[in-house]
């Protein structure tokens, strides 16, 4: 696969990934004190704003918006949080605070010895279950095995099933399952293996500051702290 063809994919990804957010929404005014996003984005940012508020008592709020009306935000050098992808041809500066990517999620102790994506070949013997969004490409999770070099059995890919496949690992229904890990809450009796990033589609999840949100107290300086990287990290984006 060319670098054209990837960045096209996963500028495509990340169209797929925001699909998977709830309704558009919005609280709080489009002012300086207002961090801009993308639905799917939303928990995290939502999570990062009440704990920045809770530390410095700055009333930010949130507004929830589609991808054309978050890019515009930035460009008009509005504070947001965005997927990597979207700011494409966008003269800002950002800054990476996490990324989601997929991995593949085992039961305790590994049973099945799954260390890569081979574990969803047809004639693995493994029972395992793909579950990722669909995109214009193609379901994301299957794009994941063909850059592994596995063509997966379609039998065993869909699209919103997520919780149900990482309730089957941590029983042992399933020897593995390949989801996004952004917002995936992964229960206890549930491993997770990682899949090289040179084998993965990787989103990038950038935060655009205002101008003047870059010094000591501001928003900016926060999602460097401890605090936003344990938020992050709860929600999938880290490291």
């Amino acid at each position: 696969m060319g670098r054209r063809q990837l960045l096209a994919l996963i500028v495509a990804a990340s169209v797929a990934l925001a699909a998977c957010g709830g309704d558009d929404d919005s609280s709080g005014s489009a002012d300086s004190d207002t961090v801009h996003t993308a639905p799917q984005l939303e928990p995290v940012v939502r999570d990062l704003v009440d704990a920045y508020n809770t530390e410095s008592d700055a009333g930010v709020g949130v507004a929830v918006e589609p991808e054309q009306d978050v890019v515009q935000a930035v460009s008009d050098g509005r504070a947001a949080v965005v997927p990597g992808p979207w700011l494409d041809g966008v003269d800002t500066d950002t800054v990476g605070i996490g990324r989601n990517l997929a991995i593949i999620a085992v039961p305790a102790g590994n049973p099945g010895g799954v260390t890569d994506v081979s574990a969803f070949s047809p004639n693995s013997g493994l029972n395992t279950k793909v579950c990722a969004p669909d995109s214009s490409y193609g379901n994301l999770g299957s794009l994941v095995l063909e850059r592994g070099g596995v063509q997966p059995d379609v039998a065993q890919v869909s699209s919103g099933c997520d919780s149900d496949a990482l309730t089957s690992v941590a029983s042992g229904e399933l020897d593995a399952a390949l989801v996004f890990r952004g917002f995936v809450q992964v229960p206890e009796g549930v491993e997770v293996v990682n899949i090289p990033d040179d084998k993965n589609l990787v989103i990038d999840v950038r935060y655009a500051p205002m101008a003047d949100d870059t010094g000591a107290g501001s928003f900016a300086e926060f999602l460097a702290s401890d605090t936003a990287k344990q938020i992050l990290t709860q929600q999938g984006l880290l490291p």
